[in-house]
């Protein structure tokens, strides 16, 4: 029986601790469902893939090493669907992110790059950097939170350089500074021409008061800039009723909604899949 779908798990380094069992969970529960369908699934490390050849039509992706990326660009070109495209998750990357959203119409929290130069003082490359009442977010600049110090609050500006000393000292050369906003967090998961699956209050007992439809078109017009078809990402439930968009990432573990993701994304993958004639029941 020939493979008919390649899942690809998401690096180790990339999902520390215990993210990986659920970054692997949702690639395995979307392969049963497209097994049930009658479509051949294998899943594959991504440390494999330089020594592979394509092997399939249609290959669903949880790898974000800018190594295994580059494989799944050569495969792209030769005629195979990658869901999500690397151009997506490389989007997802810290500075990437920033760089797209910050010039679109989607409301997100003013954020600057700042270069980690090992030559430059940081008080100098901080000295333009506007003073902010509500504090700062410092984040790493290349890929998102591995570690409890990759996402720190900084209650003043004048506390950055320490914080950015040690993201230095760690080897990165970009952190992002993003400026903090009140209001309540939600997280939400979501599938391209599905939308919302589903929605939680990461810190809270029950969901606050929000406009699913204005959140259904915010989780739509970043998908939308970034590339990409299944996401997830955080959001704030303003003072005043709006919401803002804090981050967003490619394919998450969909831990709260497992079997309703899985379902959606299998649904998703089959219809572009049988839209460009690549797929047949095995």
């Amino acid at each position: 029986m020939s493979v008919q779908c390649l899942g690809i798990y998401r690096e180790q380094r990339f999902s520390p601790g215990s993210h990986a069992a659920g970054d692997a969970a949702i690639l395995e529960a979307t392969q049963a469902v497209l097994e049930q369908a009658g479509y051949h699934t294998q899943l594959v490390a991504p440390e494999r893939l330089p020594a592979l050849a394509p092997s399939a039509p249609v290959v669903l992706s949880m790898c974000q090493s800018l190594e295994a990326l580059a494989v799944l660009d050569t495969w792209a070109q030769q005629g195979v669907l990658v869901i999500n495209r690397p151009a997506a998750v490389r989007a997802c990357y810290r500075l990437a992110l920033v760089t797209a959203l910050a010039p679109t119409t989607l409301p997100f929290p003013r954020s600057l790059v700042v270069p980690l130069d090992e030559t430059a003082s940081l008080e100098a490359l901080l000295a333009g950097c506007p003073p902010n009442s509500t504090g700062w977010w410092v984040k790493r600049g290349d890929v998102h939170a591995m570690q409890a110090d990759d996402v720190v609050f900084v209650p003043d500006t004048a506390s950055l350089p320490g914080h950015l000393i040690r993201l230095r000292q760690r080897g990165l050369r970009h952190a992002v500074l993003q400026e903090h906003l009140h209001g309540s967090e939600l997280k939400f998961y979501a599938v391209r021409d599905h939308g919302i699956v589903h929605v939680v209050a990461p810190h809270a007992a029950a969901l606050p008061t929000f406009d699913m439809a204005q959140l259904h078109a915010l989780a739509e017009q970043a998908s939308a800039v970034l590339g990409l078809e299944i996401y997830g990402g955080d959001c704030l439930v303003l003072a005043d009723g709006s919401l803002a968009l804090i981050d967003i990432n490619d394919w998450p573990s969909f831990r709260p909604c497992r079997p309703a993701a899985a379902a959606a994304i299998a649904r998703y993958i089959l219809t572009q899949a049988q839209h460009r004639g690549l797929l047949s029941r095995s």
